[in-house]
């Protein structure tokens, strides 16, 4: 009985992150495609109405009208198709994914991400002897000396997590959790983790990549197989800078 249940709550829990993962990846910057399609104008195709020598009324209101819903039937079918088509090639591909390519996966608060290893830099231990970074946002931990540079570190999971998953992280305390910092963008910047784990070769049809039209730039898309959000370093490194989502 107790297995049973420990497998309908992982199943879950499972369930609860793919839907996670699905909403950071498709929360739109701008209205959808197929919002922007409804909001416009409906298209009405007219045919014009002419005399016909020999052929009663009648005859010419049915012509009419047969002519205008053929004409409807080909307008819609068109939309439909070009929204399909638009909704398929958005996609964001990075030309590295052509090849198969190499990923390494980390836990924050939780959440499983990984980086692509071309824009990893290293990992380090945390011990927690940062430099206080006074008048910085909450998520700036402070700054680690590191062969000879200063890195600012930050809790990735602060930044990652929409604003309704931070309430959730309020009393957190990123000190008792944190293991370790992956460098990125040639070490410029420090992502304080909970944990580092495997690293695992993908090919581009195992990643759900992001819609060009999604907020946030910084994520690749998400690996199914392994539950994880895939993070683009040097747009996450722009993030870092610009201070924007």
């Amino acid at each position: 009985m107790s297995n049973k249940s420990d497998a309908k709550v992982l199943v879950e829990e499972k369930v609860a992150l793919s839907l996670f993962l699905d909403a950071l990846l498709h929360e739109p910057e701008t209205e959808t495609l197929i919002e922007t399609l409804e909001a416009e104008p409906a298209i009405e195709v007219v045919a014009k109405t002419q005399t016909i020598p020999d052929i009663d009324t009648e005859q010419q209101t049915e012509t009419v009208t047969e002519t205008k819903l053929q004409q409807d039937e080909e307008v819609e079918l068109t939309t439909e198709t070009s929204t399909e088509e638009s909704l398929q090639t958005d996609s964001v591909v990075p030309s590295w994914a052509n090849e198969p390519f190499q990923i390494m996966l980390f836990k924050v608060a939780g959440l499983s991400l990984a980086v692509p290893l071309d824009g990893l830099n290293g990992v380090v231990e945390w011990k927690d002897d940062l430099t206080e970074m006074p008048g910085h946002a909450d998520f700036y931990l402070g700054v680690l000396q590191h062969l000879g540079s200063s890195i600012p570190v930050v809790d990735t999971a602060r930044l990652v997590f929409p604003q309704d998953k931070l309430k959730e992280l309020a009393a957190d305390n990123p000190v008792d959790r944190i293991t370790r910092i992956v460098l990125i963008n040639d070490g410029r910047w420090g992502l304080a983790c909970d944990d580092v784990a495997e690293v695992v070769t993908l090919t581009a049809d195992q990643v759900r990549w992001r819609s060009d039209k999604t907020k946030r730039r910084w994520l690749l898309g998400t690996v199914v197989d392994h539950m994880c959000a895939l993070l683009d370093t040097d747009a996450f490194a722009e993030k870092l800078v610009s201070g924007e989502d």
